[in-house]
């Protein structure tokens, strides 16, 4: 199950990488405000597998600090579902300021399969307390997966290279997720949505239970201020899978698509 989860998942996973930064920087937001909501289309070859939807949203606070709520949510549809039913969630409220996570939900339905976790984040201790395995210490700026999406959505790649390597620190499935991601530069994409300058990333990934080869994942991001997630490819053991951006609404920016 924890298989098939990453493959629903991974559009935000994959988006989700951190430089390393000093634990007091913090970056402006100029990409994306409350209100965004993201929706994505899963093919498998020429058949709709799935649909998923990301959503940000502003959490009451009572010590002054602008909390944002993020909601990813998963499911399949059509005749995929007839063999595997999936329904998942992941959440995270995290400090508008940062990103830095103050608590991380994952909620997933699998057919019978049933998995919920809490994950709270203390960035003071470089600890987190997980309902499931109780309290870790952490590679200090460590991210769940949903807040280094946005967390790199404010980054911006001005001075990155083809071939520069990003490490990778996130907490996912109740341990630290450690990888790197490989730049790839830059290409134009066409989704349903039309065809958009973008950048391109290689995660290098394990091969052997679901990959043939270490290139066998890309992912591109939209060449913009607000690097909206367009697309994520796998080429698989069992074939291949594309996850792309079918539909938005209140983005910061005009996604502006060249034709």
């Amino acid at each position: 199950m924890k298989r098939t989860t990453l493959i629903f998942i991974s559009f935000v996973l994959l988006c989700s990488f951190s430089l390393k930064q000093d634990a007091k920087n913090t970056l402006p937001n100029n990409a994306y405000v409350v209100g965004e909501e993201l929706d994505f289309l899963l093919y498998y070859g020429i058949m709709d597998g799935g649909k998923a939807k990301i959503s940000l949203r502003e959490f009451p606070s009572n010590d002054g600090r602008i909390i944002y709520h993020a909601k990813a949510e998963a499911h399949t549809i059509g005749l995929t579902r007839l063999f595997i039913a999936i329904n998942d969630i992941y959440e995270s409220y995290f400090d508008e300021a940062d990103c830095k996570p103050i608590k991380a939900i994952r909620n997933i339905k699998e057919n019978k399969y049933r998995f919920y976790n809490e994950v709270l984040f203390d960035h003071e201790t470089n600890r987190i307390k997980s309902q499931r395995s109780g309290i870790q210490t952490v590679p200090e700026n460590i991210y769940d997966i949903i807040s280094s999406l946005y967390y790199v959505r404010r980054i911006g790649f001005k001075n990155i290279n083809i071939n520069d390597t990003i490490s990778v620190i996130t907490y996912f499935a109740d341990e630290v997720f450690p990888y790197q991601i490989v730049y790839k530069g830059k290409e134009q994409i066409t989704t349903k949505l039309g065809t958009f300058n973008a950048l391109k990333f290689q995660p290098v990934v394990e091969v052997g239970r679901v990959f043939k080869n270490p290139d066998d994942m890309n992912f591109w991001l939209s060449d913009d201020v607000g690097h909206v997630p367009l697309r994520v490819e796998f080429d698989m053991l069992i074939g291949s899978l594309k996850c792309d951006l079918v539909a938005h609404k209140g983005l910061k920016h005009t996604l502006v698509a060249i034709k």
